[in-house]
């Protein structure tokens, strides 16, 4: 896809139906809109000089390459904004939206006493879509640790609420 006539048209267009999802998945692990922005901004650039094979995965590369970002604290901003790119995508009020979204579903309080690995695997398993072996290599680890910390995840929540997920 990289070397194609129009694959920056073809990364810009997957991204921009991707970014709203993925950028929620983001503030709700990384609980911080703004470093959940700047990561997705990286990963976004990243993607614009080498862009991933496939689009068909493109929520689960943008979430593992930003999350990356994220953690490694590389807080660099872009010398331009990702709309002034790509035309229409705007920052949504997703904050609010996430809020009222983990409100709406009584997680947003189970999510918070889940250690940031936690809500990751959580987030990326339950909301992305992704398998245990894709956010074992988002994350460094082994698929068994990503199967051990989602078990752990479900029995912190469940002691957490008032109601079983």
């Amino acid at each position: 896809m990289a070397d194609a006539p129009g694959a920056t048209s073809v990364w810009e267009e997957a991204f921009r139906s991707a970014y709203p999802s993925v950028y929620r998945a983001l503030v709700a692990v990384l609980l911080d809109a703004e470093l959940a922005q700047d990561a997705l901004q990286e990963a976004f650039e990243q993607g614009l000089r080498k862009p991933p094979s496939r689009t068909d995965a493109l929520p689960g590369w943008l979430f593992r390459v930003a999350l990356r970002r994220a953690r490694r604290g590389r807080r660099v901003l872009l010398p331009f904004r990702l709309d002034e790119i790509i035309g229409s995508v705007r920052e949504p009020s997703v904050l609010s939206e996430t809020e009222s979204l983990l409100d709406r579903l009584a997680l947003g309080d189970l999510l918070r006493l889940l250690t940031e690995r936690q809500r990751a695997v959580v987030v990326a398993h339950y909301y992305l879509g992704l398998t245990q072996q894709e956010i074992a290599d988002a994350l460094g680890v082994r698929r068994g640790t990503v199967g051990a910390t989602l078990s752990q995840a479900i029995q912190r929540m469940r002691k957490g609420g008032s109601y079983v997920i």
